[in-house]
């Protein structure tokens, strides 16, 4: 009985602990997945690179849209930058003036062009030498011709001024200064000391003209008139006008005051017809007659104070004087003088045709002159005119001179213009102004030994201007004469000797 309940006993015992055995490792089994869990994740290794997740490329569309969409803010951002540079700029340049330099001269100008200073100068040095002519080989001379400063300019862009001294010749001398209101092209209001409108060659600027000196005719003009005159255009300068009245002045003068109350009515009408449209292509033609009218009256010796006979005289290119009225040093009684008396009318056809490299340019002048001498009075009609032909090559030819078709400087090839021309001129004195032995009574208001009757000159002209501020002048001028100088009994007229001149001139127009 023992026995068996021992094996019994025994028996149980194994079984037991083998179950619990298997229950233990089921449940370490189930539990190591949660301490795994639990568990802390060790440390990255840093020599070990993460993983890059894969992107898919872009598209072709989403590319060009992105690329448009960044050149558009590029654009907005430079569009900014140059409206805001624009606007200070504006701000700037609203009261800043522009200043230029040129052939033309210096000129200043405000922003809004309603105000102008212009500085411009002219100087004429010439070379004066006389050939074959004992009488005048001693005047060959270097001079300075002119010498002028020119202040000008624009007011309030309504009112033009100039301002033009010459200090030539060791003097001062006022040629022009004037006020120029110009309220419409066809009516302007011009006040001061001016050209006036008797001369054609006169009207050109003496920088401009072919010659070195003005021709034989414009011994009949005067050189400036002081007063006013009302000019303009009509239908854009196809027609031209001049009307004025002035202090009047002699033949050849250039006087700042009147030497009585009277004064001289002056104007001009010319014709421009080429400027009619469709025949611009023609040339510049201009047509057009010029005249003056006004007392003169001469002063007489006061004391000391020398007689003002009122008279001009007359001089060749070489500036010698072939004629001049009766004006003894010394008059007391004023009989021996002749003087400027009534009357005195002026008549003065103009013409000139330009085109291209070619230009003519001709006039007549009468100039009739009441004159008193004593008792004795006479009407005098004095006459001239001129004709001159020029051509140029490398320019084009005007009323204002030559302008070159390439100045020198402005690139290759360009060397200016060259200007050849030839002018033939005459000046013929009245007969009644010499007294005629078959004449009784006849009387002498000039001196028929000392005044010539009658000039007449032949010229040619070389210019080289290879910029309009600059050019050189050779011209060469012959000048022959009816009576003027005394035979050798020292009584009977004989003909002024012919005046042979060479004029060399360098000029600066700046």
């Amino acid at each position: 009985m023992s026995s068996a309940h021992s094996s019994c006993t025994g028996g149980r015992s194994r079984s037991h602990w083998l179950a619990s055995g298997v229950t233990l490792l089921a449940c370490g089994l189930a539990g190591f997945p949660a301490l795994a869990q639990e568990s802390p994740a060790p440390a990255p290794d840093p020599s070990v690179a993460a993983p890059v997740p894969e992107t898919p490329a872009p598209s072709a569309e989403a590319v060009a849209v992105a690329r448009a969409a960044e050149l558009d803010a590029r654009l907005r951002a430079v569009t900014d930058k140059q409206e805001a540079l624009a606007t200070e700029l504006a701000k700037r340049g609203k009261d800043a003036t522009v200043t230029t330099i040129d052939d033309r001269g210096v000129l200043v100008r405000s922003a809004d062009g309603a105000y102008v200073l212009k500085l411009r100068a002219l100087l004429q040095i010439d070379g004066r030498f006389f050939l074959k002519d004992n009488v005048m080989q001693d005047k060959d001379t270097f001079l300075i011709r002119k010498m002028r400063p020119y202040i000008e300019g624009t007011l309030f862009n309504l009112v033009d001024y100039r301002l033009t001294p010459d200090f030539a010749g060791g003097s001062v001398q006022v040629m022009e200064a004037y006020v120029d209101a110009h309220p419409w092209a066809w009516l302007r209001l011009r006040v001061g000391k001016m050209k006036g409108p008797v001369g054609l060659e006169r009207l050109q600027s003496d920088a401009d003209i072919p010659f070195v000196e003005r021709a034989l005719d414009q011994n009949l003009t005067t050189s400036r008139e002081l007063g006013l005159q009302l000019w303009g255009d009509i239908a854009c300068g196809l027609a031209s006008y001049t009307l004025g009245v002035y202090n009047g002045g002699a033949d050849a003068s250039n006087g700042d005051v009147d030497s009585n109350h009277a004064k001289d009515f002056q104007g001009r009408l010319f014709l421009q017809p080429f400027k009619i449209k469709g025949l611009q292509n023609l040339g510049s033609l201009g047509i057009g007659i010029a005249g003056s009218t006004g007392q003169r009256k001469g002063l007489p010796q006061i004391g000391t104070t020398a007689a003002v006979p009122g008279l001009p005289s007359f001089k060749t290119a070489g500036q010698n004087t072939f004629f001049g009225y009766n004006a003894p040093t010394s008059d007391p009684t004023g009989v021996l003088t002749t003087f400027a008396h009534l009357r005195q009318t002026r008549i003065n056809p103009q013409l000139y045709y330009f085109y291209a490299g070619f230009g003519v340019l001709g006039e007549y002048v009468l100039s009739r002159q009441h004159v008193q001498k004593g008792n004795d009075q006479a009407t005098l009609d004095q006459q001239a005119a001129h004709a001159t032909a020029s051509v140029s090559i490398g320019g084009k030819q005007g009323f204002d001179g030559v302008t070159p078709t390439a100045p020198l400087g402005s690139g290759a090839g360009s060397w200016g213009a060259l200007e050849l021309a030839v002018r033939w001129s005459w000046l013929k004195v009245d007969a009644k102004s010499f007294a005629d032995a078959a004449v009784p009574g006849s009387v002498a208001y000039a001196d028929p030994l000392k005044s010539a009757r009658k000039a007449q000159s032949w010229a040619g002209a070389i210019n080289y201007i290879p910029r309009r501020s600059f050019r050189l002048a050779l011209d060469f001028e012959r000048t022959r004469f009816q009576g003027g100088a005394a035979a050798a009994d020292k009584l009977t007229v004989a003909d002024r000797k012919t005046e042979n001149v060479i004029i060399g001139r360098t000029q600066v127009n700046f």
